[in-house]
């Protein structure tokens, strides 16, 4: 069996320059994946309940994940998140931590730069269940 090896210090075949050997494109998707993890990593923040025409669909949930939107444009994301925050928290102060924390996930794991990261909470989690009703 013979096996050859180049040397280390023999010069690398030439690449051509980084405009010309293609791109990497990160789908919206992917980033909105990546923020809604992100978003459920943050103490006290969890998913929200659907909505629908401004009406709440189903129950709060703490281990419903985080719902995402995103917009990508070249190195540019902008983030929407929707979540829960668990009663009694600061919402302002939690929604800062999601904020920070979706910023630094997505670079750290795309390269995208994120412009903005609004966050919505149109829900409190309080951890009491409401008495069944009874028809």
């Amino acid at each position: 069996m013979t096996a050859t090896l180049e040397r280390p210090d023999a010069p690398a075949a030439a690449l051509p320059p980084p405009d010309e050997r293609g791109a990497l494109i990160i789908a919206e998707r992917v980033v909105e994946r990546i923020a809604a993890r992100a978003a459920g990593e943050v103490d006290l923040a969890s998913g929200a309940p659907r909505r629908i025409l401004g009406r709440t669909v189903g129950d709060a949930d703490p281990d419903r994940s985080a719902s995402a939107d995103a917009r990508v444009d070249g190195h540019l994301a902008t983030v929407s998140i929707g979540l829960a925050v668990q009663w009694p928290a600061p919402v302002r102060d939690v929604a800062e931590q999601v904020r920070r924390h979706v910023m630094a996930r997505v670079h750290e794991l795309t390269g995208l730069e994120v412009a903005e990261v609004d966050v919505d909470v149109p829900t409190l989690l309080s951890g009491l269940r409401p008495a069944p009703r009874v028809r």
